[in-house]
């Protein structure tokens, strides 16, 4: 014990015991040295909009110079559609730039005109309604992801409910799985296309009285317009009070109708397989939308083809 307190041996002890505070300096602190923080919850990343803007960020290039869509001169268009629809171009990512311009009703008078520029007008109107139903969908589906990542149940199953899923038959993970099935945007190649087939590029009867730009039928007295000839005689053509009601309605038809369901998980197994779907892609499962089947197929891909909708499926609204 005498030895222990000797003049080297003490001198040993300090040095180890000032040693062993200056460590914790050089290496990771001891825990009583380190400020305590909360750990924030990651928000996880959405692989369906990350497939979307990666498209966006690599456009394919759809430019022509000698082509319908910008052949058709400014004066036809001012003739139809307001100031800031004539002269659409692209930014210097490759997109082409939609003014964020919006009508209300079918521009009368488009049976007058050339075909070209018939199309190029009607082309031209219906961009900003695609892409703001569009813009709408994605809106609601990052709603979804944070209601799922915060654990906000009750958001989720009133998202669920709007999508026209039954809430009561399944727990909150497996609602989850089945609305994030549903909030997915269209292709708008593929919306362009069935309006074109559906309203004649803006010129039937359907689409002049009563905005109704894809066709819906309804069997609610007094919701739209009789067609002159109808398998069912309750049957109508839905109407709607300004164009934009239209192709919101045609969206949510295509991601809640039981009919639709293939065409939902024809979209999910693209996006599955790392793959954003365009409308040549997806038109494959429209066969339900008209009583011809695959004939409409086939006459929607043809659409597509004939009038290169491809170059506006990755579009940007721009004030």
């Amino acid at each position: 014990m005498i030895r222990f307190f000797q003049p080297s041996v003490l001198g040993a002890l300090l040095f180890t015991v000032f040693a062993g505070l200056l460590v914790p300096l050089y290496f990771e602190k001891p825990r009583f040295f380190v400020k305590q923080t909360q750990i924030q919850p990651q928000l996880r990343e959405d692989s369906a909009r990350s497939l979307y803007d990666y498209k966006l960020a690599n456009p394919v290039s759809n430019k022509f110079s000698e082509d319908w869509f910008e052949l058709v001169s400014n004066d036809t268009v001012l003739e139809f559609l307001p100031s800031g629809f004539q002269n659409l171009g692209y930014g210097t990512s490759g997109l082409l730039q939609v003014p964020n311009l919006f009508v209300t009703f079918v521009p009368r008078g488009l049976d007058t005109l050339p075909v070209g520029d018939k199309k190029a007008i009607f082309i031209r109107f219906m961009l900003p309604l695609i892409l703001n139903a569009n813009q709408e969908i994605w809106e609601q589906r990052k709603i979804l992801e944070v209601a799922k990542n915060t654990a906000d149940d009750q958001t989720i199953i009133n998202i669920a409910k709007m999508y026209k899923i039954n809430t009561d038959a399944v727990n909150i993970d497996e609602l989850v799985l089945l609305v994030n099935e549903r909030i997915l945007p269209v292709p708008t190649s593929l919306a362009l296309a069935q309006a074109a087939i559906e309203s004649g590029w803006g010129t039937s009867r359907f689409s002049i009285q009563g905005n109704a730009l894809f066709g819906q039928w309804s069997w609610s007295p007094g919701s739209g317009l009789k067609p002159l000839e109808a398998s069912n005689s309750q049957a109508v053509v839905r109407s709607f009070p300004e164009l934009q009601g239209s192709v919101t309605a045609y969206m949510k038809n295509l991601n809640t109708h039981f009919a639709y369901q293939e065409f939902r998980e024809l979209r999910n197994s693209y996006v599955s397989d790392g793959k954003w779907p365009d409308g040549i892609e997806l038109a494959s499962a429209m066969h339900p939308y008209a009583e011809i089947g695959d004939h409409y197929v086939d006459t929607i891909r043809n659409i597509i083809m004939q009038n290169n909708l491809g170059r506006f499926d990755y579009s940007e609204l721009v004030n």
